[in-house]
């Protein structure tokens, strides 16, 4: 039984987010000169977090795909002989938006949703995650601008729309060192 794309990427997602999270503590217990002792609620957290954002994300990046599409129409396979009909040509205007877009209103929606699930997950009252979020957004965001434009646009160029979550939390890893070894 095959599983929906975006069941299959939610799932990628959340098994690479569960291992980020294993690699950023045992990276903060090196860090921090300690032994390794795994934070089975953190785990548990992260995980949850990536179970309940992806298909969303999912669905934002699938949503960006229809409203401007990467490739004009006259490239598309036709039914017949299921091969393009010409080498397919990327749409520069429609790709620029996309990226443009993504990283202005993509990227602060997920930094906030994540900063929110993470405190919801953790059994923060509302006020405390206001607090959280006003604390945490901007640095969190402009952190994001070293990384996420490039995974952007590598996403919107060269990779599948199916697989862009997929990719995403690939890139996922590499954030999550690099927040563990920011944070100090």
């Amino acid at each position: 039984m095959a599983f929906p794309p975006i069941a299959r990427a939610t799932l990628q997602a959340a098994l690479i987010n569960a291992g980020s999270n294993v690699l950023a503590q045992v990276i903060g217990a090196y860090r921090d000169e300690r032994p390794f002792q795994l934070d089975n609620q953190a785990l548990f957290q992260f995980t949850t977090c990536a179970f309940i954002l992806s298909p969303l994300t999912f669905l934002w990046l699938e949503g960006l795909e229809s409203k401007f599409p990467g490739y004009n129409d006259n490239s598309a396979p036709s039914p017949k002989t299921e091969k393009p009909k010409q080498k397919p040509k990327l749409n520069v205007t429609n790709t620029v938006a996309k990226i443009v877009i993504d990283q202005i209103v993509g990227g602060a929606w997920n930094t906030a949703a994540f900063i929110m699930t993470m405190g919801f997950l953790r059994g923060q009252d509302w006020e405390s995650i206001v607090q959280q979020i006003q604390k945490d957004f901007w640095p969190i965001l402009v952190a994001g601008f070293k990384l996420w434009p490039i995974v952007s646009i590598l996403n919107f160029t060269v990779v599948p729309t199916e697989k862009r979550l997929l990719v995403g939390s690939l890139f996922g890893v590499l954030w999550a060192v690099y927040l563990s070894l920011m944070s100090g």
